[in-house]
């Protein structure tokens, strides 16, 4: 995370292969972070973020850059996309779960997914997977999620959600 912003840097500034080498950098730290998910750091939303997601965040805050740095710098920011994050803004008791409403960072995939809580400095594998309450628009962040199964005290703002397991689709290349 600490060489992010220096690779940004170097994408932005740089000489283009050096540019260009900084994006494969970059691309493969978030593919090695995929891989050890034991690897964790502090973040302004969470405590023990894994750093694949951390990173990724980083990335789409300097998506206009990525986007015009080229098939790599697209494909970077695709791949970043899958690591997913929803900030619960409120949430409601529904049926033996919650519904939770906030904003959603990445790409959430389709159907249900494992995902992990992040609140009060704890990080908690959900036992039961989260899904999409009202289909997701691609022209808004804004989102509502099903956690069925997950007490209202548990998912109560501020918490956070990512992705239970990572899965940026890096091995189909």
């Amino acid at each position: 995370m600490t060489a992010a912003p220096i690779l940004l840097a170097i994408v932005r500034d740089g000489h283009p292969e050096a540019g260009a080498t900084a994006l494969g950098l970059l691309d493969d730290a978030l593919a090695f972070a995929v891989c050890d998910r034991r690897t964790r750091v502090a973040t302004s939303y969470a405590e023990a973020v894994p750093i694949c997601c951390a990173l990724a965040d980083h990335l789409r805050g300097h998506a206009g850059l990525l986007a015009a740095s080229g098939v790599e710098g697209r494909r970077l920011l695709a791949d970043a996309a899958h690591h997913w994050r929803f900030d619960v803004q409120e949430a409601v008791a529904e049926g033996d779960g919650a519904a939770a409403f906030g904003v959603l960072a990445g790409r959430f995939p389709g159907g249900t997914q494992p995902a992990e809580l992040h609140r009060a400095g704890r990080v908690t594998p959900l036992a039961v997977q989260v899904a999409p309450h009202y289909p997701l628009s691609s022209h808004s962040p804004d989102a509502c999620l099903r956690i069925d199964g997950a007490q209202l005290d548990d998912v109560a703002p501020p918490t956070v959600l990512l992705p239970g397991r990572c899965n940026s689709g890096q091995a189909d290349r």
